[in-house]
């Protein structure tokens, strides 16, 4: 067959196959062929075409339909199933309306309920699917097959031979062929197609009524890209995503367009709409003909099965032969097996294959495109950050810095200086109208004239600019951008509450170094400077007293000199938070004394500390010696300690996160690296434990100091 299209038209045409098939699928009835409609990739398809039946797929992925199935099914059921029986029940899907028969299988409890809800109004016929992979599951499997064989036969008054149910393997081994040579072509690097337009086909082949031609059609296709990719047509290197998870087709195509859309190409799609349902063939050699089918359809990797060695395996397999950059799981809410399962995939993927993998949580609205698409820009955007070495940034850590500073009354001058040491990326602020003066300003010895740069509104009258530097990723620009202008309006306000004057400032401050001598090269080296040259007071100790501080820009100058100074020497320092009054200088420099060992020993391998950063070490370590530490000795504790040792489900850990995430299920989820799936049996557990629900919040905050006590003492030991 000769193609007389280019590609991006072939590849349309077969996107559009599956609404010309609704018209088509009547014309085939009316000549009186007979119509099996299927929903699961385990069902085995050569049965249907031994009998001379067309095996379609029915329609399934679209959230139209969503909402008439809820009248009946439960809304926290998989959107997959709902959509499924909502296009029954509304009779909007022509291949369920020309269906003789609908073949389902009991891969999941929403499926098996759905079906038989269908059986009051559609003739539906259940395989019943094993529970593993084994030699046992096998054997039962085999016998189902040929139970469902014999059904066709009854069901269709036909006899199926062997010749024909030969003849129907050949043809589907043919088909799978040509399209697992179709997705092979995204091995090459660069990739010569988008991943969009590979599914298009997979999934539009499922529509083709003619059998016997596809196989041609399909080859056709992979040796007009092969062909114009020795011609150097192919796409810009872009990074390669495998994905994996949950059924791909309709809505949930959101995600491959939004993984291409922002700069990747989706080279595999591991699922029953991709790699998985074409990656191995029925062996035609085999005497036993039932059994090979049998074998051939329960090794598909579902996770349904357990355990699924064979989806980590293809998912190996994928990785390494289709060169892939990072991996993708789309999960849909309410499919409890894949979001159980995602744990397995993400610690392959990530210790063992070493690459970074997202699992996207949805449905099917379109609500939350724009989130996904934000998401999936970041991560493809940290894939190109590795392979090109730019920088990666954490932007919890860059909010702390920004919001302790602010919090602990720092000027913003100082705070922007320490994002600027750990993100490297300039930044300024400006405003004054017309003029637009500078405010602030860092990093701008680094700035080029035909810099990229980001722009943000602050405030009325004043906009930030970060600028993006070669080793920078711009999605990371644009969130430190975003969290530096709304913690301007916050800076501006606290300024506003306080007042901002003088009489807010330390007028007094102590500075505590780890040796004496070493303390008095200090005092030397703060006298040389014109700040602070006649404000420095030496003590006989280990000690610093600076007696006239204006300000807090005057500290933020302390701290850089102190730090500048300690990277010449093997000591520690410590910078204190200032007093007022000078009678509280000695209850001042005690505390700091405190705060100085306190630290020294959590961080030993700091050379500069600032009293604010320890102030939570330091409340814990005083409850610890006023209450004493069998004040929190709490049983429930140790009852927790004994299951973790027995199971081995890490609940104590789970309860210590669970209560600094101030009870946030997701953010908890988040700090322990699980699934959110994986989280919630942990804390039903809790709850049969500790009655967490029924608890205040003085009782949680007594359960969680008596947990940091536990941690400090530990790590004293």
């Amino acid at each position: 067959m000769k193609l007389v299209q280019d590609l991006p038209g072939i590849f349309e045409e077969f996107g559009e196959k599956r609404r010309e098939a609704f018209l088509e699928v009547k014309e085939y009835k009316d000549k009186g062929v007979p119509v099996v409609g299927m929903y699961c990739a385990y069902f085995p398809t050569e049965l249907a075409m031994a009998v001379g039946a067309i095996p379609v797929g029915l329609c399934s992925f679209s959230n139209e339909t969503v909402t008439p199935a809820e009248r009946e099914l439960p809304k926290s059921m998989c959107p997959l199933v709902k959509s499924s029986y909502g296009f029954a029940i509304e009779d909007k899907c022509p291949f369920f309306h020309f269906a003789d028969l609908v073949i389902g299988e009991t891969t999941c409890d929403g499926k098996k309920k759905m079906y038989e809800l269908m059986a009051e109004f559609k003739p539906v016929f259940v395989m019943e699917l094993p529970n593993s992979q084994s030699e046992k599951g096998l054997e039962f499997w085999r016998r189902e097959v040929i139970r469902t064989k014999e059904y066709f036969e009854e069901f269709f008054h036909v006899i199926i031979t062997d010749e024909m149910i030969h003849h129907a393997v050949h043809l589907s081994n043919e088909i799978r062929r040509s399209l697992k040579e179709l997705c092979e072509v995204m091995k090459l690097d660069p990739a010569p197609v988008f991943g969009t337009d590979i599914q298009k086909m997979i999934n539009g082949s499922k529509y083709r009524f003619d059998f016997k031609t596809t196989p041609e059609l399909v080859d056709a296709v992979t040796e007009k890209i092969l062909e114009e990719y020795q011609q150097g047509k192919h796409l810009e290197s872009r990074p390669r995503i495998l994905v994996t998870g949950c059924p791909i087709g309709g809505d949930t195509m959101k995600i491959l367009e939004g993984i291409e859309e922002n700069g990747g190409v989706v080279v595999a799609v591991e699922n029953c709409s991709g790699v998985k349902t074409l990656d191995q063939m029925v062996d035609e050699t085999q005497e036993d003909i039932y059994g090979a089918i049998a074998k051939r359809y329960l090794s598909t990797g579902c996770s349904i099965m357990t355990p699924n060695d064979n989806r980590i395996e293809l998912i190996g397999r994928i990785i390494e032969e289709y060169h892939v950059d990072g991996v993708v799981e789309m999960i849909l809410s309410g499919c409890h097996a894949t979001g159980a399962e995602s744990i397995y995939i993400r610690k392959f993927v990530n210790e063992e294959k070493n690459l970074p993998y997202i699992s996207i949580d949805t449905d099917y609205s379109s609500a939350d495109k724009g989130q996904i698409s934000t998401r999936l820009a970041a991560f493809i955007e940290m894939i190109q950050a590795d392979k090109s070495g730019k920088k990666e940034l954490d932007m919890n850590y860059c909010y702390k810095l920004i919001v302790s500073g602010i919090s602990s009354g720092r000027c913003f001058e100082e705070v922007l200086q320490n994002v600027w040491d750990y993100t490297g990326v300039p930044v300024r602020f400006l405003g004054g109208g017309e003029n637009q003066e500078v405010l602030y300003e860092v990093g701008k010895e680094q700035v080029t004239v035909d810099a990229q740069r980001i722009v943000h509104e602050c405030l009325d009258g004043v906009w930030i600019e970060a600028v993006i530097l070669d080793d920078q990723r711009k999605i990371q620009v644009q969130e430190l951008a975003d969290i530096l202008a709304k913690s301007f309006s916050m800076y501006q306000k606290n300024r506003k509450n306080t007042g901002n004057d003088q009489t807010c400032q330390p007028d007094y401050l102590w500075i505590l170094v780890s040796d004496t001598s070493l303390a008095a090269r200090l005092a030397g080296k703060l006298e040389e400077t014109k700040e602070f040259s006649s404000v420095v007071e030496k003590q006989k100790d280990n000690s610093i007293l600076i007696t006239n501080i204006r300000g807090k820009e005057d500290r933020a100058l302390l701290i850089r000199l102190c730090k500048e100074f300690i990277y010449d020497y093997d000591g520690k320092i410590l910078v204190g938070n200032g007093v007022k009054a000078e009678q509280n200088l000695s209850e001042n420099k005690r505390l700091q004394q405190e705060v100085f060992e306190l630290a020294r020993d959590r961080a030993p391998r700091k050379h500069l500390y600032l009293i604010e950063e320890y102030y939570h070490e330091l409340a814990i370590s005083y409850i610890s010696r006023k209450v004493g530490e069998n004040g929190f000795k709490l049983k429930e504790l140790e009852q927790i300690r004994c299951e973790d040792e027995e199971t081995g489900r890490n609940l104590y850990e789970t309860l210590y996160w669970y209560l600094r995430m101030k009870r946030n299920v997701s953010q908890t989820a988040a700090k322990l690296k699980i699934h959110r799936n994986t989280l919630l049996p942990r804390l039903t557990r809790l709850n049969d434990m500790l009655d967490l629900d029924n608890r205040d919040g003085v009782e949680c905050e007594k359960l969680l100091i008596a947990m940091e006590i536990e941690r400090m003492k530990k790590s004293d030991e």
